[in-house]
């Protein structure tokens, strides 16, 4: 008997199960786990040409072994080395990657250190590793799903089963996939295609196990209500389907809309929004959803200063606010919370057209009226100093332009098209309140656009992906280029920490 047919016929249901095991498969996302384990097996199946049929599924015509065992190896490789050998390959459990498995050179292992994806399949016996436990493991309804693929004697080829397999890098680092608009709801397409292409947010996202295994909403009901509704859900939902999927398509963000009008009911309705007011939203759904799963696991209220949840500790940071008092030259120190620099662009000259003029607008010194009083001198001020300057630095810096303004007299609210030119790069040591004189430096990686009025406009967006510019105007994707990111009527831009 060969050592291929010893696995198809040896039963692995004496391996014992895991404490780690245990808790994903009683969690919410079991039946998903038991899909994806099923279609690696499929693809791990050993291939023995005098003892199998190959059948295709889509048409039931008989395939060539040589055609099978092709495609098979083009599926099977190293993500990171590209070695093709079934006998050392480990498929992950929770992302696209394929990593090799040996004693010199271990990408699988590497990728667990990254992105702590415990579980991956050995491609050579379609069992289950953890490597939390450095073990194989084993479950009853895992056993039955690997038994049932070995023993087949019909190997049904479905032609799209290794499109998430298949140089997973090709498409896991892309993401070049368009929004549907599905009536004014471009303010959502824009502001997505900034998270999607977001690195921190990326990774964050693909490594979110705390939420995906605890969360109690079930994705797959289409019953959505104000108690089956979670936006990070809906937003991971999106990220796996951007970074695992070959098809281009323009994608339909049903699911979002309706949890968007669920848990805002401002948002219900397919009226024009602020794509500025979305991008708030949702940071704050992010830390909400974040604080419900820690209860739900008794965890303590966690405030937002020292939050991990994905939005805080990808985009908060603090500014500080200092008013000197001009009677006894103390200074009072404030320090904020926030997770944006919202610059006017209404009081600048015809001289000022950048974003640093902004920048030194924002944190140039003001004098405040005499209504000030010194808390340490107790006496009103006739002319105390206020100055702003940001006191800690966020890995994703966003920025938000003043181009729309409410004039309360006659309830009327204008846009102000006032040209502003955007750096590719950024360096903000002028504006922290860091004592020394190294660069500060952020890299723009997308922006947001508002075209036309401010009652009937249009939001495009502007990312970078692979080192190359590209407009997204919903589902329609288009190459752009620098000098047209720099010069656009910019509404929001998101920097990224170039020393990440």
């Amino acid at each position: 008997m060969s050592d291929v047919q010893h696995l198809i016929n040896y039963n692995f249901s004496s391996l014992n199960s895991c404490s780690h095991l245990k808790s994903v498969l009683e969690s919410k996302v079991k039946e998903t786990v038991f899909e994806t384990y099923k279609q690696a097996v499929i693809i791990s199946q050993p291939l023995l040409e005098d003892q199998q049929t190959f059948i295709s599924k889509k048409d039931q015509q008989e395939i060539p072994f040589q055609k099978l065992l092709n495609k098979k190896l083009s599926s099977l490789k190293c993500s990171n080395c590209e070695l093709s050998n079934f006998q050392n390959l480990f498929i992950c459990l929770q992302c696209p990657h394929i990593g090799c498995h040996d004693n010199f050179n271990s990408h699988s292992q590497l990728h667990y250190k990254q992105t702590q994806h415990m579980f991956a399949i050995d491609a050579k016996t379609g069992l289950l590793y953890c490597f939390k436990c450095n073990l194989f493991v084993n479950h009853d309804h895992l056993e039955k799903i690997r038994s049932d693929i070995m023993h087949n004697e019909y190997y049904e080829l479905d032609e799209t089963i290794n499109q998430h397999y298949s140089n997973p890098n090709k498409f896991a680092i892309k993401g070049l996939k368009g929004f549907v608009n599905l009536g004014a709801t471009c303010f959502m397409s824009s502001i997505l295609q900034t998270f999607i292409h977001n690195p921190i947010l990326k990774h964050k996202f693909f490594n979110n196990d705390e939420h995906f295994f605890n969360c109690n909403v079930n994705l797959n009901n289409d019953e959505i209500d104000e108690n089956n509704s979670c936006i990070t859900c809906s937003i991971d939902s999106i990220f796996q389907i951007f970074f695992t999927s070959s098809n281009q398509e323009g994608y339909g963000i049903t699911n979002l809309l309706i949890t968007s009008w669920y848990k805002k009911k401002s948002l219900a309705g397919f009226q024009e929004q602020d794509a500025h007011e979305f991008w708030q939203f949702l940071l704050n759904e992010f830390h909400q959803d974040f604080t419900r799963i820690k209860a739900n696991q008794n965890q303590h209220s966690i405030d937002s200063e020292n939050c991990s949840c994905i939005a805080h500790s990808t985009f908060a940071f603090k500014l500080q606010s200092c008013i000197k008092c001009t009677n006894c030259n103390k200074i009072t120190e404030t320090i904020d919370p926030i997770m944006d620099l919202s610059l006017e662009i209404n009081h600048l000259s015809k001289e000022q057209n950048t974003l640093y003029d902004c920048l030194n607008l924002y944190t140039k010194e003001e004098k405040l009226d005499d209504n000030y009083t010194c808390k340490f001198c107790n006496i009103k001020a006739e002319q105390a100093v206020k100055q702003l300057k940001i006191k800690t630095i966020p890995k994703i810096l966003s920025i938000q332009l003043k181009r729309f303004e409410h004039n309360v007299m006659n309830d009327t609210s204008s846009k102000i098209e006032t040209p502003i030119k955007i750096p590719l790069y950024l360096d903000l040591s002028k504006y922290t309140t860091a004592t020394t004189s190294d660069p500060c430096l952020y890299e723009l990686f997308s922006v947001v656009v508002h075209q036309g009025s401010v009652n009937t406009g249009h939001y495009i967006c502007y990312v970078k992906s692979d080192n190359r510019w590209f407009k997204f105007d919903d589902a329609v994707i288009s190459l752009s280029s620098e000098d047209e990111v720099m010069n656009a009527n910019v509404y929001l831009m998101f920097f990224i920490k170039k020393d990440i």
